[in-house]
């Protein structure tokens, strides 16, 4: 009878890694924020990209106050 010699599955090379849960939900929001805030589809940079992101929405906040001034002055 002819034994045959165990071979260790452990030593698999090449061997991927699951990226992190919070680099992929970073990676996601980062990519939703390209889509959402105009003229940031080309910037690169995560830190410029949420300055824009605050930019943009300082910009929206003060159109939304100005706006409720124009209601409560036209009355509606």
């Amino acid at each position: 009878m002819v034994k045959c010699k165990k071979v260790k599955q452990n030593d698999r090379l090449g061997r991927k890694e699951k990226p992190k849960f919070g680099e992929s939900c970073m990676l996601r929001n980062l990519g939703i924020l390209r889509r959402v805030v105009p003229s940031c589809e080309e910037v690169d940079d995560e830190e410029a990209l949420i300055l824009k992101s605050i930019q943009h929405l300082m910009l929206l906040k003060s159109q939304v106050t100005l706006l409720r001034k124009l209601a409560d002055v036209c009355g509606v």
